[in-house]
């Protein structure tokens, strides 16, 4: 039985609007991985929508703490669920076991904590600045969430 990867759009599971996919061989023994679904622009633009209105729910209204707390819970889960993200990196990207579960699986996990750890410990910066009347100024910046940021990926063969 072949797999399906579907969208993952407001906490929803959903196939493209158009019904079209494509296949994510392994590049070990091209045997068939999964069949993709292909986003187009209903799926991104409903993605959009659902990151925007999350803004003005909880999630857009947490303190810097909770939502380090949430990337930490990312990078533990990530740890617990290793021999699966170890077997999906090693069929999708045909490296070795010894490589991916040294460093591909372990990086992600990690990259979770640092951006964790970032967002609690450099939230705002600040300078000082000489100024002609001899008074200076100082420049700081507050760091916010913008807002949407997407990200395209697209399979090449």
């Amino acid at each position: 039985m072949t797999r399906e990867t579907l969208h993952f759009i407001n906490n929803e599971f959903v196939a493209s609007a158009n019904g079209r996919l494509f296949e994510n061989r392994s590049p070990v023994d091209q045997r068939l991985i999964a069949r993709v679904h292909e986003a187009g622009r209903p799926e991104v633009d409903a993605a959009v929508r659902a990151a925007r209105a999350a803004l003005d729910v909880p999630w857009g209204r947490m303190s810097i703490e909770e939502r380090s707390k949430m990337l930490y819970a990312v990078a533990d889960e990530i740890t617990r669920r290793f021999d699966d993200f170890l077997q999906a990196e090693v069929a999708d990207t045909g490296k070795p076991v010894s490589l991916a579960s040294h460093i591909d699986i372990p990086r992600g996990a990690a990259n979770f904590k640092v951006f964790a750890d970032t967002v609690k410990n450099v939230p705002t910066e600040f300078f000082p600045m000489p100024t002609p009347d001899g008074a200076g100024a100082l420049n700081y910046a507050v760091r916010v969430p913008k807002g949407v940021v997407a990200v395209i990926c697209r399979c090449c063969s």
